[in-house]
């Protein structure tokens, strides 16, 4: 570990998040001797956390308080009869927001709002605990990759739109030990600037979203360049990872890609170990693969239906994720006993071009609608398709205060970030639809 890593750790990182009150480092400590607990040592562990936090919702969440009204009082003995109880959903979370906040008080809370991947964006609040649970085990897959705490990352990440947004970004990014790259637009100039500030911050890692990185290493290839950067690894998420994303990446860095799965209200979910498996944080969550209402078997895919196990503040019961999956049977060779996640379906963004050929990232237009549902415009979920280099059609499932206003909010973002003079076509939906492969594709480029 050299000098500015063990500063980073000791003297920013772990202070920080100590005044935070999120036991960060007790926690990781923890997770990384339960990684390799005996199955049934860990459903035990599950099932204490979940009969603890299903009293809690029952007795303090008005929205629990109804939807558990038939689960007995002493709560549920094995976690089979967790596929009894009732789903929660993006739309419950976004209709009931209050009745699902715990009447309890608790301080130092978090807000943590989903980019909206599966078209229907959503905010949550997270305890001290919750928190510092969930940046332990995002940590813990940090090291199956190699990476300790306070290591330099190459960030390829959305830039937030407003002043006050962007400067709480670029202090996170400071604590964290981190440089970013936008994915809003990167032409050839741009990811010149990027490898001459990249060069001089001397990354250990990367880290951002599959197709942004993938463009990046498509840059150097193109060019015949080699990359000046020596990595431990690169670290994908956001999207799907396909061999061909892996391959390229993996050819041109020079290292090993991880991949990563997880949201903004559940935080990490999943994290790809050294022998290429996705394993669970199971310590901090229950994952279901359903069909429909039915439990699904090993290698069966279906939607992830998850359970969170810390966030009293806001609970997350059976909380369909609108991603689909399926779960392998096979013990990992790595040693872990932590649930593994075979195949991962259900995100996918496009990448959009203006009239001056310069790229953009999906999640361009997820930060634009982001806002949108910040400002309470009427949004519960959306789809957007570029038909050319100036003309976009965008469809809308609207709610409650949609309206002028707010497709002239969206046009206006728009036009001010990608092309002054784009055309924007709204179509009002009763649903967005899933392509035949299951995936919700939310941005489609022309090619798409």
């Amino acid at each position: 570990m050299d000098l500015n890593q063990l500063f980073f750790k000791y003297f920013v990182y772990f202070p920080i998040v100590w005044g935070r009150g999120q036991r960060v480092p007790g926690y990781l400590r923890s997770l990384l001797q339960t990684q390799f607990l005996p199955p049934s040592d860990l459903q035990r562990l599950q099932s204490s956390k979940l009969q603890q936090i299903l009293a809690s919702a029952k007795r303090s969440v008005p929205y629990y308080g109804k939807a558990l009204a038939d689960m007995p009082d002493a709560g549920i003995s094995t976690l089979e009869e967790l596929h009894e109880l009732p789903f929660t959903t993006k739309a419950d979370l976004k209709r009931s927001h209050e009745a699902m906040m715990s009447r309890e008080r608790f301080c130092l809370l978090t807000k943590k709002t989903n980019g909206g991947s599966t078209g229907e964006p959503v905010t949550i609040l997270k305890t001290r605990e919750a928190m510092a649970w969930e940046l332990a085990a995002t940590w813990r897959g940090y090291s199956w990759a190699g990476i300790d705490i306070g290591g330099r990352q190459g960030r390829f990440w959305g830039v937030p739109f407003g002043k006050k947004d962007r400067a709480r970004a670029n202090l996170i990014d400071f604590i964290a030990n981190r440089k970013r790259c936008s994915a809003f637009s990167f032409s050839e100039d741009d990811l010149q600037a990027y490898t001459a500030v990249l060069e001089r911050f001397r990354p250990t890692y990367f880290y951002g979203y599959v197709s942004m990185i993938e463009e990046y290493a498509k840059f150097f290839k193109h060019h015949g360049i080699i990359p000046p950067f020596k990595l431990k690894c690169v670290i994908t998420t956001s999207e799907v990872l396909t061999a061909s994303h892996r391959g390229i990446i993996e050819d041109v860095f020079a290292t090993k890609v991880f991949n990563e799965y997880g949201s903004g209200e559940l935080g990490s979910v999943a994290h790809e170990c050294e022998e290429g498996s996705l394993h669970v944080s199971a310590e901090n969550m229950i994952v279901e693969v359903i069909d429909g209402n039915r439990p699904c078997n090993a290698r069966e895919v279906g939607e992830l239906v998850v359970t969170e196990l810390n966030n009293y503040v806001a609970p997350l019961i059976r909380y369909r994720t609108g991603d689909f999956a399926s779960l392998s049977e096979e013990p990992c060779k790595c040693g872990k006993t932590l649930p593994v996640i075979e195949n991962l379906f259900g995100r996918a963004y496009d990448m959009i071009r203006n009239s001056e050929g310069k790229l953009f990232h999906g999640e361009f237009i997820m930060y634009i609608f982001e806002e949108a549902q910040r400002k309470n415009l009427g949004i519960r979920s959306f789809q957007v398709k570029q038909e050319d280099v100036r003309s976009f059609e965008i469809k809308i499932v609207p709610e409650d205060h949609y309206g002028q206003s707010t497709e002239y909010f969206i046009t206006h973002r728009i036009r001010a970030q990608f092309d002054p003079n784009v055309r924007v076509r709204f179509e009002r939906v009763r649903q967005i639809e899933r392509a035949a492969s299951g995936k919700m594709r939310l941005i489609i480029g022309m090619e798409g």
